[in-house]
């Protein structure tokens, strides 16, 4: 296929981006996977951190890397600005990422219209309950969940409001909960990563293994290292699981609402002491951040290494079929 310079340059730039993306994705996975031990033990701010950061990673890093190393180096060594043939292979994986990508993109409006559809109340008043101020609305099921993806704000139904089941110690912790979520944007994470993955929001995997980490760590946030309302959250969690309804939430919102496989693990973690809820020390922090810069390091030594024979590469990945 005869293509023009510009036209060559995106071909590359989406092929390159796809098989480093493929790389680093699996490579995510098998670090992971052997780190995962090491994982389970810390915190879980640590862990929904990670589990947020590591399935962006391949597509961020595949980016800049077909961007600031790949196109440049073409860019530097190609002589001729004449139409030129590609090869089916390049093409192939440039057409195959653009449809990936354009199916994130058709994901993300989906959910943006479903969220949309779903919290749209016309009676909202905001009241004072604690040091939260909660949007009530009118609607007839019970609601507690954290919508918005920018401006998240927490949706509090009358219904719940007014239930006898939820004691004000209860609706104030259960408030804490979701605070939290509000406090570490988690709707706009949980946004991203949906949009990413390729099956349904209840897939397992990467989705599944950060929303509960999610969960925790914002049930950590709510106790607060304190043993009594830990106890208080877990009687809240039960409450909740018998009062609370999905039936209006959409699957991007963020409610007190556990998982059934999940509503055993949360109660137990909680009430097993002050041990599990111990924030990560210091120098798991450290030792994160100087692996990660001798990672950095050795991916750049590796670049410069490799920057003379990297046009000759990219010459070949485009002739590829």
């Amino acid at each position: 296929m005869l293509l023009s310079y510009w036209l060559r340059l995106v071909c590359l730039v989406l092929f390159s981006m796809g098989v480093m993306q493929i790389t680093l994705h699996l490579l995510i996975r098998f670090v992971m996977t052997l780190a995962e031990r090491r994982v389970d033990r810390m915190s879980a701010r640590f862990r929904e951190r990670i589990y947020f950061v590591a399935p962006l990673a391949s597509h961020v890093l595949a980016l800049l890397f077909s961007l600031l190393v790949v196109a440049p180096q073409y860019i530097r060594g190609e002589t001729n600005p004449l139409r030129e043939r590609v090869g089916i292979v390049c093409v192939t994986g440039a057409l195959l990422v653009t449809a990936r990508y354009l199916y994130g993109l058709l994901r993300a409006i989906r959910f943006l219209v479903q969220m949309r559809c779903a919290h749209r109340h016309d009676e909202e008043r905001v009241v004072l309950v604690g040091d939260v101020k909660p949007h009530i609305c009118a609607n007839g099921y019970p609601l507690l969940a954290v919508v918005g993806l920018f401006s998240p704000r927490i949706v509090l139904s009358q219904h719940l409001l007014d239930n006898a089941a939820f004691s004000p110690q209860l609706l104030e912790i259960a408030l804490a909960h979701e605070k939290a979520h509000v406090h570490h944007h988690d709707n706009l994470k949980h946004f991203v990563l949906a949009s990413l993955a390729f099956s349904d929001l209840r897939m397992e995997g990467s989705l599944k293994r950060w929303r509960y980490a999610a969960e925790q760590a914002a049930d950590d946030d709510a106790v607060s290292g304190s043993s009594s309302r830990a106890i208080l959250l877990a009687e809240t969690l039960l409450v909740a699981a018998r009062t609370v309804s999905s039936e209006g939430a959409s699957a991007l919102s963020l409610g007190l609402l556990p998982h059934e496989e999940e509503l055993d693990q949360r109660i137990g973690r909680l009430l097993q002491g002050d041990s599990a809820l111990a924030p990560m020390p210091t120098s798991c922090w450290l030792h994160m951040l100087c692996a990660s810069a001798l990672l950095f390091a050795g991916a750049c030594a590796l670049v410069h290494l490799f920057a003379a024979s990297l046009y000759e590469w990219t010459e070949y990945a485009l002739h590829l079929g």
